[in-house]
């Protein structure tokens, strides 16, 4: 079937479904939750494709993948994402994105990553033995975290108690727990994850990035953002097929409703 002969209501719910999806859905998982037939999901995939709203990913095993978002493009995310947290040479920041993305190609990833270094998005800094690593630019915790773990590394082997070289000041106290709302945190993290706004962060993807922030407290400030107008919240269109596990990685709103992603408005 052309794709000029696809009904547009089955390309618009389609593309739908892939925006609510928490991450790449298979043939047969679009089959099942389209109620197609072959030819006629094969048509309106390739009417969304061509149309720049749905995107073809990485073949795993005999499943054909498919989201609303290139792989290339979940790629980089991924890239920023851990180069915001972590200062990695290129090549285990290679290997840890390929692990985000499965199924992408190292020469793909490589090239992703020579990109975001031209383009300044990653800042290449001193290692502490020989070499560079990478981290994204404007951000300095990742080298920070980095060079912590070098030199209490170096004082155990001298036998010494690193503790002592990061002891707070006198009359400075930390900050206690939770000083920052569960608001602030969820902002400061979708635009540490995406910078760019109206763009989603999986709710999944998220949780990850604020471990410490109890599942109560997230569900709430997310909801508490969308009611301000201040976030998107993305529904699950079938959130009856999840598992109890699965479901507990999303945003739980009222009755039945679950949000899979959330977008700075």
């Amino acid at each position: 079937m052309a794709p000029s002969e696809t009904s547009r209501a089955e390309v618009q719910r389609i593309v739908e479904i892939l925006k609510s999806a928490a991450k790449p859905m298979t043939f047969i998982q679009m089959k099942k939750a389209t109620r197609l037939g072959d030819a006629g999901l094969k048509a309106a995939l390739e009417s969304g494709i061509s149309e720049g709203a749905a995107f073809r990913w990485p073949d795993r095993g005999k499943s054909h993948y498919f989201w609303s978002h290139s792989a290339d493009h979940a790629a980089q995310q991924a890239v920023l994402a851990i180069a915001s947290e972590e200062a990695l040479s290129r090549t285990k920041l290679i290997a840890r994105a390929r692990k985000q993305i499965p199924g992408f190609p190292e020469k793909s990833m490589q090239r992703i990553v020579m990109n975001l270094a031209a383009d300044r998005q990653l800042q290449p800094v001193p290692a502490f033995t020989a070499g560079k690593l990478l981290i994204r630019s404007g951000t300095t915790a990742p080298y920070a975290a980095a060079a912590r773990k070098f030199i209490e590394e170096k004082f155990r082997k001298a036998g010494f108690d690193p503790a002592l070289v990061f002891a707070p000041a006198a009359g400075v106290r930390p900050a206690p727990p939770g000083a920052v709302d569960a608001a602030a945190q969820i902002l400061e993290a979708i635009r540490s994850l995406e910078p760019v706004a109206g763009v989603p962060v999986s709710a999944e993807r998220l949780r990850r990035h604020l471990p410490r922030l109890e599942k109560h407290d997230f569900d709430t400030a997310a909801l508490e953002l969308r009611d301000k107008e201040r976030v998107f919240l993305s529904p699950h269109n079938n959130p009856l097929t999840l598992s109890e596990q699965e479901r507990d990685l999303l945003i739980k709103g009222a009755g039945e409703t679950y949000y899979v992603a959330i977008a700075i408005r």
